[in-house]
């Protein structure tokens, strides 16, 4: 046997046991060596691939373009897209020399674009997470914490039920729409937990894609699958053991997760990708949703026996909307920050504060946060903040909180420019004099003792 022949056979066996197409062709551009993977992505047999040119499957459009023929004449590594049978491929053509140095043989390998897409997404997905986990590695070095702003009584109350609910083991569902500040509850009840020296892994499950669920939560082995790394992964309930996994946006999971997360909450234990051992952690589970579970336990998109294992304790966050004394404490604090951080010197004026209290924040915490930060970025002297506010916050303020001129008026507004049924005209009259109160006295307490009322009364009659 001549040694030609000897390295066809070697190809031979490379190329069969491939997982890629691959194929080899002579100096001429003729099929010598082709695997199944390459015979299925043609829509081919092998006996009416092999001896075939490039030219002819270009004639008889089963591709468009072939590197073969381009590595062929430039005698160097060619890559480039090819259109195999509607499906684009990554083809690679390399040139393989004789002792002689000639031009023997040309290899080439081809991989659909759908699955690089998918190692790309997986790619992205991994990065993301590693810039995710980098920062749960910094908050266990740091450990600090940011604070929990309030005055209002409702927000008093559930720090008073951290102290109680945070050091039991038992599960707690944190409820409340979006921006209410639950994954700060959620790390408050860590942090008053036997478990606070231990890792809190904060996942939202809004951010995983589907089909990568379950490799992040329970890991995988190594060689679960291909691309997966040879050293194997551990899932974020490994990374949880001994400390909390909060998992926001519950309503987000999967089914087929909601199935699986249950059977680690009954039993503790769980199942790697591609693992024939499961492995036991010690984790608490806090949640936290926006979404109302209920109903989507009824629309059976929700697991019920998961949804009450999980809503052991719950904990419910009232909007900004229904706690405007924390409004001030909040955004006096993060003026303090953005101030700091922007090296400005901008105050909140009487009237300023009054807009922002007006305001209804359907952004919760979120929005008033951003709002004071754009308006630090914002103030340049040359306007007061209560001007930059009306700007911002445009008609939501709820009038234009001027001050009382005449008996048809009150908080700026005009009663008799209204045309409305009594009752809506007597409650507006009423949250426009209390707004006007407030923004003359200052404070909720002030205020309250000006008109008379209990300060939660006070509250309450404001609302609409």
């Amino acid at each position: 046997m001549d040694q030609k022949q000897e390295r066809k056979d070697l190809y031979q066996v490379i190329v069969s046991n491939s997982f890629d197409s691959i194929v080899l062709t002579d100096r001429e551009g003729r099929f010598l060596v082709v695997n199944q993977a390459t015979l299925d992505s043609m829509d081919l047999t092998e006996e009416q691939l092999l001896g075939k040119r490039p030219q002819e499957l270009i004639s008889s459009k089963i591709y468009n373009y072939s590197t073969i023929l381009e590595a062929i004449e430039t005698q160097k590594p060619v890559t480039g897209v090819v259109n195999v049978k509607g499906v684009n491929r990554l083809s690679t053509s390399q040139p393989l020399f004789d002792e002689n140095g000639e031009l023997e043989f040309i290899m080439t390998n081809n991989r659909s674009d759908k699955l690089l897409n998918e190692f790309a997404r997986q790619l992205a997905y991994e990065k993301e997470q590693h810039s995710h986990y980098r920062e749960i590695v910094g908050y266990l070095a740091s450990r600090k914490k940011d604070s929990i702003i309030c005055r209002s009584e409702q927000m008093e109350s559930i720090m008073k039920s951290c102290q109680t609910l945070g050091p039991t083991d038992s599960a707690v569902m944190v409820t409340g729409e979006s921006g209410v500040g639950k994954e700060l509850v959620a790390r408050l009840l860590h942090d008053l937990s036997r478990r606070r020296d231990q890792a809190f892994i904060p996942v939202n499950c809004s951010a995983i894609p589907p089909d990568l669920f379950e490799s992040e939560f329970f890991g995988y082995a190594r060689g679960a699958f291909t691309g997966a790394s040879s050293q194997g992964k551990i899932g974020l309930l490994q990374m949880a053991n001994h400390g909390t996994l909060f998992l926001d946006e519950l309503g987000e999971l999967p089914l087929l997760m909601q199935s699986k997360l249950l059977r680690f909450v009954e039993t503790g234990e769980f199942y790697p990708v591609g693992a024939t051992r499961p492995q036991v952690v010690d984790v608490r589970i806090i949640t936290a949703t926006n979404r109302n579970l209920l109903q989507m336990v009824k629309e059976k998109t929700f697991r019920e026996d998961l949804y009450y294992r999980l809503h052991v304790l719950p904990l419910h966050i009232p909007p900004l909307r229904e706690r405007t004394e924390d409004v001030e404490a909040i955004a006096v604090f993060f003026l303090e920050k953005f101030n700091k951080k922007y090296e400005k010197a901008l105050t909140l004026s009487d009237r300023a504060l009054g807009l922002l209290r007006a305001y209804p924040w359907p952004g919760n915490v979120r929005e008033l946060r951003n709002t004071i930060e754009r308006l630090v970025l914002l103030f340049d002297g040359s306007q007061q903040s209560e001007q930059i506010l009306r700007n911002m916050l445009g008609e939501d303020i709820g009038g234009d909180m001027e001050p009382a001129a005449g008996p048809a008026r009150a908080g700026g507004q005009d009663f008799t420019a209204w045309h409305l049924p009594l009752k809506e005209a007597e409650a507006r009259f009423r949250q426009a004099y209390i707004q006007a109160a407030l923004d003359r006295c200052g404070s909720v307490q002030q205020a309250a003792r000006e008109l008379g009322v209990h300060r939660s009364t006070l509250y309450r009659k404001q609302q609409l």
